[in-house]
């Protein structure tokens, strides 16, 4: 399965995602790239949907029929032909919750757990609902945020919400950024911020946590540094070989960069005559051709 440029998912040449599942393709793929997940993934996850969309065929099954035993027994046989992927599971799972919140499932069999953490997480998902009036499929990732934190805080133990500090949210959210991408760990943020919000309400904490989660800038090349140590700006004039003409132009020039800040444009567009030795001056040229 591959992506078009606008993160449609489509079959590629010769194969193509036949049976009940064929036309949530498009709409499940979207789903996962609003979530954050990176292109690759996303269409590793929809090869599986066409793979478990034909064996649905093959058998005679409509859609209605899919729930997770039917989706045990697909993952059972497509084990014994194709090597499993660890997430493979959780693929299916996701997609039976996607096809749940279009009714095009019948809800899954609830057996309800009586654990902390799920009443924990339900009175959230109520408080959601009720207070805040969000949509479904956000209550879904809101709650899924709150019992991943939870679960990676207290890993089995007893809920102590009152010791949870600042750098359990910022541990959490640095770990969803590097596990999945920067733009789902701005999403794990909004969903860690409501949480926060609400158990202050609650009064399970006494300090609104939720103010110190930062934000996380996604917008294009928001991952490069702002600058370099200066360590490392020595090591980089250093690989100029200054015995040649071209390795004294790029010694000027990357001392022009880092010494006084310029942009490579403006470096660029220098000429001789922007030189006053004289009067120690350097006449810089923005973008419209004025000096300053």
């Amino acid at each position: 399965m591959t992506l078009t440029s606008h993160g449609a998912a489509t079959a590629p040449a010769g194969q193509f995602c036949t049976g009940p599942l064929a036309c949530h393709v498009d709409a499940f793929a979207a789903q996962l790239l609003r979530k954050g997940y990176a292109q690759n993934t996303v269409g590793a996850k929809c090869d599986l949907l066409a793979d478990l969309s034909r064996w649905l065929e093959r058998r005679g099954l409509p859609l209605a029929a899919l729930d997770e035993s039917r989706l045990t027994q697909f993952l059972a046989t497509r084990r014994r032909r194709i090597k499993p992927r660890r997430g493979d599971r959780a693929t299916g799972q996701q997609l039976l919750e996607h096809l749940r919140e279009l009714e095009e499932i019948a809800a899954a069999v609830q057996r309800m757990d009586r654990t902390p953490l799920a009443c924990l997480t339900r009175e959230f998902e109520e408080f959601l609902r009720a207070e805040r009036g969000l949509a479904s499929s956000t209550v879904a990732d809101y709650s899924h945020t709150a019992r991943d934190f939870l679960k990676s805080r207290f890993r089995g133990r007893a809920l102590h919400l009152e010791r949870l500090r600042p750098q359990d949210l910022h541990g959490f959210v640095l770990r969803e950024v590097q596990r999945v991408s920067r733009s789902h760990g701005k999403g794990a943020i909004a969903g860690l911020r409501s949480f926060m919000r609400f158990l202050l309400q609650r009064g399970a904490i006494q300090t609104d946590l939720a103010l110190t989660l930062p934000g996380v800038a996604t917008w294009r090349l928001s991952h490069l540094p702002k600058s370099l140590p200066p360590e490392q700006v020595e090591q980089l004039l250093a690989c100029c070989d200054r015995s040649t003409p071209t390795g004294k132009r790029d010694y000027a020039i990357l001392l022009l960069l880092a010494r006084l800040g310029l942009r490579g444009g403006e470096v660029l567009a220098m000429t001789l005559e922007d030189l006053d030795w004289e009067r120690s001056e350097i006449v810089v040229r923005g973008i419209v051709r004025r000096g300053r």
